[in-house]
């Protein structure tokens, strides 16, 4: 299993913005992942002996298969061990650096992991790297085929990684038939000299003017998508589509519905919206609950399936994953005290609520559960504490699954 962490920096301009600079790669147990620079991208180990002792490869299971980016290479040994995007990936056997955090404009993200502040350009850095030539690995895409005038990112509410206008942010659309209300869309047109690369091509539109297309199909971003991660396109057409460049993995037993006035909303298949019960932060007048600053995924991650048993699964039902199911990507699996799998999200156990009786409903959200005191609250207090770390926490909070990079 490959651990996947969201890495975010502060924003800039001290406005507490966050931003993506890469996902780190860690194993199972959360510790990061890393590369050796003499090894290069061919798929082969140079790291054996004394440095495999101080540097130990992330070997295979006996069940696994390459997939995608992921190869496996073939050690001296006769072991197997993980590589990607033709690098091989180690552990290291000492202790972890610990990276320092950024500022900006004076402004620090407060109670910010450490792991949480690495940037993709010095992944080789003192804070990074416990030695020189290694390097925390890191998700990034492969370089796609795409004209200039496009970009390529991480879109959260779009669950995978999608094309869009560098300028403005928006993501971009494809429809399979015109616009039903033209004055909803804006055609993306293509200059006189671009010429059509990878999927992208290039149409001559009905009134003469060259528009891009992606997969034959036109591209078009939507006029009420205000925010860079708006998918509101999706509610105006039936057949309009995000162009992705590709999507990211998702259990079968969940999606991501856009509705109006509420936009993009994480439901079963039956409609019940999906929850997340997080620590409690009595910080940035209660911004840091509601949205204002995405969760702890290391906080999140030491509390698993443990935060809410007994009188609190009369109203939290687990979202249960199948026998077959593997933790994928941003996907973890707990296991309860009963043995029911249950389906993490960015290290945040995932629930259904109880009141929740059609699509839209979120009776759920934005509830405190406070776990203070001694006694037969010991144990829950330290759990809310996060990160098994000796400061007592307050309590939970639930809350809507939140889409963020």
């Amino acid at each position: 299993m490959v651990d996947v962490t969201s890495t975010l920096g502060g924003g800039g301009g001290g406005g507490g913005i966050a931003e993506l600079y890469y996902r780190r790669l860690g194993d199972a147990d959360g510790k990061p992942l890393y590369t050796y620079d003499q090894d290069g991208t061919g798929g082969k180990s140079t790291c054996v002996a004394a440095c495999a002792e101080e540097f130990p490869p992330y070997l295979v299971a006996k069940e696994a298969v390459a997939f995608g980016p992921w190869s496996i290479v073939r050690r001296v040994d006769g072991s197997r061990q993980w590589a990607y995007q033709g690098r091989p990936l180690y552990r290291y056997s000492g202790v972890d650096p610990v990276p320092q955090m950024p500022t900006t404009a004076g402004n620090v993200v407060a109670d910010a992991k450490p792991e949480a502040f690495i940037d993709i350009m010095n992944l080789d850095s003192k804070g990074n790297s416990p030695k020189k030539g290694w390097r925390r690995a890191a998700l990034v895409t492969n370089d796609a085929a795409m004209p200039p005038e496009f970009d390529l990112r991480s879109v959260a509410t779009a669950n995978g990684y999608a094309y869009t206008v560098p300028a403005t942010g928006n993501i971009l659309y494809v429809l399979k038939t015109a616009p039903k209300r033209p004055t909803d869309w804006t055609p993306v047109y293509a200059a006189g000299l671009a010429k059509g690369v990878g999927k992208f091509s290039i149409m001559t539109r009905e009134d003469g003017r060259r528009q891009w297309a992606y997969n034959q199909l036109p591209l078009y971003t939507f006029n009420d998508d205000d925010g860079v991660d708006d998918i509101n396109g999706l509610l105006a057409q039936d057949d309009a589509q995000i162009a992705y460049a590709f999507r990211n993995f998702m259990p079968a037993s969940l999606t991501i519905k856009v509705l109006p006035f509420r936009g993009p909303l994480m439901t079963t298949l039956e409609g019940k919206t999906v929850y997340v019960q997080v620590r409690n932060r009595n910080q940035f007048g209660g911004r840091q609950n509601r949205g204002g600053f995405q969760y702890s995924y290391a906080d999140s991650k030491f509390i698993g399936a443990r935060g809410c048993v007994d009188e609190c699964l009369k109203k939290w039902a687990p979202v249960v994953a199948p026998a077959d199911a593997h933790p994928t990507g941003l996907w973890q699996i707990y296991t309860r005290a009963d043995g029911t799998r249950q389906w993490g999200y960015k290290g945040a156990a995932l629930y259904t609520y109880s009141d929740d009786k059609v699509l839209g409903d979120n009776y759920g959200n934005n509830r405190h559960e406070i776990v203070y005191g001694t006694g037969f609250n010991e144990d829950r207090v330290k759990l809310a504490g996060g990160d098994q770390r000796s400061v007592p926490g307050s309590g939970f909070y639930w809350r809507m699954v939140p889409f963020f990079n």
